[in-house]
C-alpha cells in the first residue's frame, strides 16, 4: 500500500487560509481575497540595537572581511499589495562573518565612537518601496541561525520590527542576495 503524498506545509497552510472564510460561512470574492497581502509578521528585536544609526549604502562601513552580500527588497502596504510605501525608514543590524555583533551593546549612535558601530545602519525606500545596501553574510550563533534584523517605520503605518533568516545551502554563487518583501499595516 501506497502511502498519500503530502503537501509541504506552506501549501497546505495557503490551501487552509484561502478556503477559511468560505468554511466560516463568510462571503469574500476572488477579487476581495487578492485586496490585501499578509502584513509580515513581527518578531524579537534581538540583541545589540543601536537607534538613530545614520543612512548607509553598505552596513560594512569598516571593511570587515568575509562573504560580501547584497541586501535587496521592497515595502509594501499590506491592505494594498499594489502600493509600495515609499520613505520608509529601515534601521538594519546583523553579526559579521564570525558571529559578532559591533558593538556587543544596546544604545543610541551618540552613546558610541563611530569606529565602535559596524555592519548595521539604516536605509530608506525610494519612491517605488525599494530599497538595496551592500554587506556580508552574517554568521550564525548559537542557537541562532544567520538572521538580519529590521526595525522598519514609516508615516502612517505601525512601527515592524522582524527578522530575515538566511538560507545556509552551498554558497557555489559569485554572490549572495538576500532579497526581501516586506509588508506593513496603516495604523
Amino acid at each position: 500500500m501506497t502511502e498519500p503524498v503530502r503537501q509541504p506545509a506552506r501549501r497546505r497552510f495557503l490551501t487552509f487560509a484561502a478556503t477559511l472564510p468560505a468554511a466560516l460561512g463568510l462571503s469574500v470574492g476572488g477579487a476581495e481575497a487578492q485586496q490585501a497581502m499578509i502584513p509580515t509578521a513581527s518578531d524579537m528585536e534581538g540583541p545589540f540595537y543601536i537607534s538613530n544609526m545614520p543612512v548607509v549604502t553598505s552596513l560594512n562601513r569598516f571593511g570587515k572581511s568575509g562573504e560580501a552580500m547584497r541586501i535587496a527588497g521592497r515595502v509594501m502596504n499590506a491592505a494594498s499589495p499594489e502600493t509600495p510605501v515609499a520613505g520608509a525608514r529601515l534601521e538594519i543590524w546583523q553579526t559579521d562573518g564570525t558571529g559578532r555583533y559591533y558593538p556587543e551593546q544596546n544604545g543610541d549612535y551618540s552613546d558610541f565612537s563611530d569606529a565602535d558601530l559596524d555592519l548595521r545602519g539604516t536605509v530608506i525606500t525610494d519612491a517605488d518601496g525599494f530599497f538595496e545596501v551592500q554587506s556580508l553574510f552574517p554568521k550564525e550563533y548559537w542557537p541562532r541561525p544567520p538572521h538580519i534584523h529590521y526595525r522598519i517605520s514609516a508615516e502612517g503605518f505601525r512601527p515592524l520590527i522582524t527578522q530575515h533568516y538566511l538560507d545556509t545551502r552551498p554558497r557555489d554563487r559569485p554572490h549572495r542576495t538576500a532579497n526581501v518583501i516586506l509588508s506593513l499595516i496603516h495604523i
